[in-house]
């Protein structure tokens, strides 16, 4: 019965688990925070509730342990320390194996029994390490309770920055004006801060009073604890002195009835507009409303067509009007096909939340040191290729602090920080996202990757030497190449890069590196915002129509037959001291030639990463939106061809997969 709420319980359980990964990192940088602890107080107090509801006991049973020690951090009873950290890491793991099993058999598989015994044995022994520093604070120390005005009083003191202590200071039996001993003492205290409160005060001690004495004060001033203490022990007449801060709990009321006295209305329609107005909407929904909208597109491009062959065969009004009601088709549907992309659209700090955690486990794994800095969280793209662009990114990020970052020890020698920098940032360049993964580490060496390529027989020996730098560090794209000099868990088994750049351009991506040798690594990624929809340049071969995707493209040119050239067998073009290889599109897939001869051969230049070529075709018709359609399973995968579209007229039109025509040209 609950397997319809199943969805929105996961969906909510991905939210808080990300929020606890995130704070639970907060609270090991910042030592303690109030508003981590309060942050992950509040998720697995959620979690518990909503566990219980669904009937998943495990994870109930868990987050409550959780939520019972973090209820005790909160409370300042209990110290955050690295012990702490791993145990809270170690919980949130297992209640992501817990989400896991819940998402794949309905069913909790994971044994939390020692997690919770942990959980509950940190818990005794802070319990047990509280109660005896309390004891031992407290022997023979009876602290007044602080009224109102004395809590309100505390708040100012911190406000200022002042410091607030409970002074504890014991008068020497052998005093015999114990009374005026202790108005000295509270004059001294007054000179150097502020007395906020004595006890007993001096004034109600009786002349001749001759017993142990020890007189408690609440201080405020600038000095640390042991100053004030050795201030205070200096005076004549003081046997012993203890100073503790004032215990935040002891205070935190004080600000309460202040709110309570003056009541406050919000209005009802700035609290609305304080609200953020959301709404859960299926993905599937918005895939399918996608769909909707790209067929919108399409019958819009064949109404336009029709519309420009009409007014070329009649001059009517009627054919003008249509005209207009095209053009504001054409805007609302524009707007409309925006407004479906931004709904499509999330911010890629959902995935670039999952790095500080890896980085972490990772460089204690390693044994290294790293300051990771992240920046344009905010950015946005489609949600498909949030989730397909993740793997890629991991392992560009293992790889750089696995291969890329020195050891300490090593970075001390060279004359840098012992802690490598790691950043991955992320912005929109020309209606794309473009990812980086720099590091600032040994770089990557063109001598040691061609020596490793040519003992793996990626290349030839003859070739190496022919490779320029910059060829040379892009063999590591090269399927089963690796220079790791041991297969570990985080990398090195000659698997991985190759991977990454196919993964890429598998999303009309692209990837590229810069790295100076000792100084660093830099990976960049361009990426379309979406999938569904891009601009595509429409071209003719053979009296067909083909779609090269914008992205790929770098340039247009026009050349005359003399100026392709053959190089070892390899028909080229020179464009800017660059050698191009130039590919014909009917060769490539074999289809018959029926071009006529040209005196001027349209040539588009594609590229990936640094490479180029130059495709022969022969008429350029324009760019324009297309939708992308799979070719279904019927057809099936097209080496070569990444999918088809429907063009104004009704044809059918084929468009070209770049990285395979790469790829193939590679293997020839």
């Amino acid at each position: 019965m609950l397997n319809e709420y199943k969805e929105v319980f996961l969906e909510e359980l991905e939210e808080q688990l990300q929020l606890m990964d995130e704070f639970i990192l907060k609270l090991e940088r910042e030592g303690g925070s109030d508003d981590a602890v309060q942050s992950l107080f509040r998720a697995a107090h959620t979690l518990k509730g909503s566990s219980a509801a669904m009937g998943y006991e495990e994870m109930k049973q868990l987050t409550h342990r959780m939520e019972h020690l973090l209820d005790r951090v909160r409370a300042k009873k209990t110290a955050v320390t690295p012990e702490l950290i791993d145990l809270l890491f170690r919980s949130l793991d297992n209640l992501k194996l817990l989400k896991n099993g819940i998402v794949d058999s309905d069913a909790p598989r994971a044994d939390i029994s020692d997690n919770v015994k942990a959980l509950e044995a940190f818990e005794r022994r802070a319990e047990e390490a509280a109660t005896s520093a309390a004891a031992e604070r407290d022997a023979g120390w009876t602290r007044p309770v602080l009224s109102l005005s004395d809590r309100l009083k505390v708040k100012e003191q911190k406000e200022k920055g002042h410091r607030v202590y409970w002074l504890s200071v014991g008068i020497a039996p052998e005093c015999v004006i114990q009374g005026a001993r202790a108005y000295v003492i509270q004059t001294m205290l007054s000179e150097w801060g502020e007395v906020l409160l004595a006890s007993p005060e001096y004034e109600s001690l009786e002349e001749g009073y001759t017993e142990s004495l020890t007189l408690t004060y609440l201080y405020a001033g600038t000095q640390e604890a042991d100053e004030i203490r050795e201030k205070v022990q200096g005076l004549a007449d003081v046997a012993d002195v203890k100073a503790e801060p004032v215990d935040t709990a002891e205070t935190e009321m004080a600000a309460v009835p202040q709110a309570a006295d003056k009541p406050t209305m919000e209005d009802p329609q700035s609290a609305a507009k304080s609200k953020s107005q959301t709404i859960r909407v299926s993905v599937d929904r918005l895939d399918h409303l996608m769909n909707l909208v790209g067929e919108l597109v399409i019958d819009q491009t064949r109404i336009q067509q029709v519309e420009r062959t009409q007014r070329r065969r009649f001059q009517d009004p009627s054919v003008s009007e249509l005209g207009h009601i095209s053009d504001h088709l054409s805007r609302i549907i524009g707007d409309l096909q925006e407004s479906v992309m931004k709904a499509r659209m999330l911010p890629i700090e959902q995935l670039f939340n999952r790095f500080p955690r890896m980085i972490r486990d990772l460089s204690r794994e390693l044994g290294k040191e790293l300051e990771l800095t992240m920046e344009g969280q905010d950015t946005e793209l489609d949600r498909t290729l949030i989730e397909e662009i993740a793997d890629p990114l991991i392992h560009l990020i293992r790889n750089a602090v696995d291969h890329g970052l020195e050891s300490p020890g090593i970075r001390e020698q060279r004359g840098k920080p012992r802690k490598g920098s790691l950043a991955i940032r992320a912005a929109h360049e020309d209606n794309q996202v473009v990812i980086y993964v720099e590091d600032d580490g040994a770089g990557i060496d063109p001598v040691k990757i061609k020596a490793s390529a040519a003992d793996k027989g990626i290349i030839s020996a003859e070739e190496a030497e022919t490779l320029s730098d910059r060829e040379a560090i892009h063999l590591i794209f090269r399927p089963g190449f690796s220079t790791a000099q041991r297969v570990s868990d985080v990398s090195g088994r000659g698997v991985g890069m190759d991977i990454v750049r196919s993964h890429i351009e598998k999303l009309n991506g692209l990837i590229d590196i810069e790295t100076r040798l000792g100084e660093g690594t830099s990976f960049k990624i361009k990426l379309p915002l979406t999938l569904a929809i891009i601009v595509g340049l429409l071209v003719k071969v053979n009296g067909q129509t083909l779609i090269i995707p914008m992205s790929n493209i770098a340039e247009i040119v026009r050349v005359t037959r003399g100026d392709i050239q053959n190089m070892q067998g390899q028909p080229v073009v020179m464009i800017r001291h660059q050698v191009i290889p130039v590919v014909s599109i009917h060769d490539r897939f074999r289809s018959e030639n029926r071009r006529e001869e040209k005196s001027q051969i349209p040539l588009v230049i594609v590229g990936s990463a640094e490479k180029r070529l130059a495709l022969v075709v022969d008429d350029l018709i324009g760019n324009q939106e297309i939708v992308i359609k799979s070719l279904g399973a019927y057809i099936g995968k097209v080496e070569g061809i990444a999918g088809a579209t429907i063009l104004g007229d009704g044809s059918v039109a084929l468009i070209l997969e770049i990285a395979s025509l790469f790829h193939r040209n590679v293997g020839q």
